[in-house]
């Protein structure tokens, strides 16, 4: 009975890693910016060795000093090398500053159906520093990953434009004459698969942690994410929305929905947190997207 199921999930993998493939997103060895990643959310990898890890990529260790003496950090002296950026940073800071850059790297510098590739880098960055700072006042030891899962969510927009870009364009019509319609309801219309299971697909391939593939695979809707990673996809779910709250849209997210924040109380957050967050953020975004360049 559930083997027609099966093999269309076995298809659709398929199809999603061969996208991913024609992107140059499947290459995970230890010199390429996938494979960094999968390191950079390794709890097993100290920071001694990250550190020789990012040193080892000289493109990647100018960005990441290029990051870590930016205004976003505010450090009085100059961060020369990465084992001072280290010390005087954090391996969470470390590690996000240089998952930023790999994601960076990893993106396409252009697909014909999407218009705004900059604009889903700025998205995913403010997902990411909103995500942060809500875990940080509720989760505290949810706050590297908050960062990291907001980043990585939107990587499986890139490839459903990939798979299908007929779709895709499609989709950011329909977007554009019914912006408050949920992005799931029209990907249903109009996409042969999702955009967050494309991006479980390929975390999956990474060997990222369960969690971040939870996360990216039920950011729209976390209430059916497993159990032990609910807590993680509700961040990034506030995150996105809080984002596109502050105008940092893009062209399939082209407004804030009306979102309720309220059973946000369930994990400790309340609207003087959204409201702290959705003050400081489009400062902290512009900081830190204007160090990345």
């Amino acid at each position: 009975m559930n083997a027609a199921p099966d093999a269309e999930g076995s298809l659709n993998r398929r199809r999603i890693l061969d996208a991913a493939t024609s992107l140059r997103m499947t290459m995970v060895g230890i010199d390429t910016p996938a494979g960094l990643l999968s390191v950079l959310c390794d709890d097993n990898v100290g920071g001694d060795e990250l550190a020789a890890r990012i040193e080892a990529q000289p493109v990647l260790s100018a960005r990441v000093l290029a990051v870590a003496n930016s205004p976003y950090y505010g450090q009085a002296k100059t961060v020369a090398n990465i084992p001072r950026a280290l010390m005087l940073l954090g391996i969470n800071a470390l590690r996000g500053i240089a998952a930023a850059a790999c994601v960076k790297q990893v993106m396409p510098n252009r697909i014909d159906c999407l218009p705004d590739i900059p604009a889903i880098l700025r998205h995913s960055l403010a997902t990411a520093i909103s995500g942060e700072m809500l875990a940080t006042m509720s989760h505290p030891l949810l706050a590297r990953d908050a960062f990291l899962a907001g980043l990585l969510h939107n990587l499986g927009v890139i490839l459903q434009a990939s798979l299908d870009p007929t779709a895709t364009s499609a989709l950011i019509v329909s977007r554009q004459n019914r912006p408050n319609e949920l992005i799931r309801a029209l990907e249903h219309e109009h996409c042969l698969i999702s955009h967050e299971e494309c991006a479980g697909v390929l975390f999956d391939e990474w060997q990222l942690p369960d969690s971040l593939v939870e996360s990216a695979r039920h950011h729209h809707t976390p209430s059916e994410a497993s159990p032990p990673h609910g807590i993680l996809a509700n961040l990034v779910w506030a995150s996105a929305n809080l984002a596109l709250d502050c105008g940092i849209t893009y062209s399939l997210e082209p407004a804030a929905p009306e979102t309720d924040y309220t059973h946000l109380s369930e994990l400790g957050l309340y609207e003087r947190h959204i409201e702290a967050v959705r003050k400081e953020l489009p400062e902290r975004v512009k900081l830190l997207s204007g160090a990345f360049g």
